[in-house]
């Protein structure tokens, strides 16, 4: 049985885009985000501005992203964005890591971290159907599975 990965959340930092830029260049990180492609470096900037803006926290589309850690070294990134219907969250792992339970670990961090800073603990995650892994991750910690819209599943834990 493998060790359970010891992971630290921390909020993303400008200094971690060279990191994001990575995974977001790299097709088996993005193969279930959008259209499936890598991103281009405008599309990168737009989303690291974005990310680094802090929006206040009630206002519809407000995000923050989180780094996740081992061992002072990046392995993944957690992105929550309010919605009208909940706080969604999403999550990477760096392609070197993938098999080792890091996704699970970074959403156990996230379902507390999130929740405090938005004040709530209703969450929402939409994931491609193709995408088995994401969804087993949501399902083992509560996450329902209640619709499919446009092309994606969309999960809740309320």
């Amino acid at each position: 049985m493998l060790r359970r990965p010891q992971l630290d959340l921390r909020p993303f930092h400008q200094a971690d885009t060279e990191f994001f830029t990575r995974m977001a260049s790299d097709e088996r990180v993005t193969r279930y985000v959008g259209d499936g492609q890598s991103w281009s470096h405008e599309f990168i900037n737009g989303r690291i501005r974005t990310a680094l803006e802090q929006d206040p926290i009630k206002t519809v589309g407000a995000s923050r992203w989180f780094l996740a850690t081992e061992e002072n070294a990046p392995v993944g990134i957690v992105v929550s964005t309010r919605k009208v219907d909940g706080i969604e969250i999403g999550y990477w792992v760096s392609p070197d890591r993938w098999g080792r339970g890091i996704a699970g670990v970074m959403v156990d961090k996230a379902l507390a971290t999130v929740s405090e800073i938005y004040g709530t603990r209703k969450l929402i995650a939409r994931v491609d159907p193709a995408n088995a892994a994401s969804a087993k991750v949501l399902t083992r910690r509560g996450f329902q599975l209640e619709a499919t819209c446009e092309g994606l599943d969309y999960y809740t834990l309320a």
